[in-house]
């Protein structure tokens, strides 16, 4: 493919650790083997504390990677990511787990997106599974009440300029239990913009026996996931609250629909039982 002429705006990797340097050097590498030729890596420290992960540090920052701790009192994605992103020189921003990886063409393919559409906010793609299970992540269609009801996922890999974390003042770091991919995405799309999403399989989603949150600091609940999210933006879900209330509504539907179909299936055969021991017994008495 001749690229000779083309402009490239610089996009900067950030990828945050917490003791999980046995999985970095693998989404590092799929990082340095994009097609996309303008690229930095920032890798944030969050505070590890496993040797294996700081010798694996050192030796990501020996081969070329920017590698910075998360500042001291601050500790979560959302800083970590913070940190990296303010230190970042590109123009957009891919944030990537450190147990995760992404397919060679996603930068590419995602900054040709943001060329093609100077009104696009978010570029995401299609997300495919990886470890303990193989298999894609299907979704709905996207819409903005999808995302806000979370029957619609943008992982956190999605690219977007740096300018727009700006706008928003970054990741929110109040969210430390989760859910602040959910809210950094509303933030940007508050003010409107589009959402493009990819439809190749270009993003990998680790799924490991226990995440190194419910190992090291403590499963938070769901509850306790949304209640946060919810104190974080009240505003915004009340807005929605009609959306959430018709949402429920059509799940009870959906639900009842399948238990009548179940029950069908179930008792169908006791039915077609009782009729044939009927029509038996009308033979059987002459009334046939």
């Amino acid at each position: 493919m001749t690229r000779t002429g083309e402009c490239f705006p610089r996009v900067s990797v950030v990828i945050p650790c917490y003791n999980d340097g046995k999985y970095l050097p693998e989404a590092v590498a799929s990082v340095k083997a994009q097609t996309y030729p303008e690229l930095e890596i920032v890798i944030v420290d969050d505070h590890s504390t496993a040797q294996d992960t700081q010798d694996i540090l050192s030796a990501m920052k020996q081969a070329g990677c920017t590698v910075l701790t998360a500042p001291e009192g601050k500790k979560g994605a959302a800083a970590a990511r913070n940190a990296g992103i303010a230190r970042a020189t590109g123009d957009f921003i891919l944030p990537l787990d450190a147990d995760d990886k992404i397919d060679p063409t996603y930068i590419d393919k995602a900054v040709a997106a943001f060329k093609a559409d100077p009104a696009l906010v978010i570029c995401g793609c299609g997300v495919r599974f990886f470890g303990l299970r193989g298999h894609a992540f299907a979704q709905p269609p996207l819409t903005l009440t999808a995302l806000i009801l979370e029957d619609y996922k943008l992982v956190a890999s999605c690219l977007y300029r740096k300018s727009d974390w700006e706008r928003v003042g970054g990741y929110d770091e109040s969210l430390a239990l989760g859910k602040e991919d959910m809210i950094f995405w509303l933030d940007l799309l508050e003010a409107g913009g589009g959402v493009a999403v990819l439809p190749e399989e270009l993003f990998f989603y680790r799924i490991r026996p226990r995440s190194i949150t419910a190992e090291v600091r403590g499963a938070p609940t769901e509850r306790e996931k949304l209640t946060a999210m919810y104190q974080a933006r009240p505003e915004l879900f009340h807005r929605h609250t009609i959306d959430f209330m018709d949402a429920l509504a059509r799940r009870r539907a959906e639900s009842a629909r399948r238990e009548c179909l179940f029950s069908w299936k179930l008792l169908a055969p006791v039915f077609k039982m009782e009729w044939f021991l009927r029509q038996c017994a009308k033979r059987v008495l002459g009334r046939a």
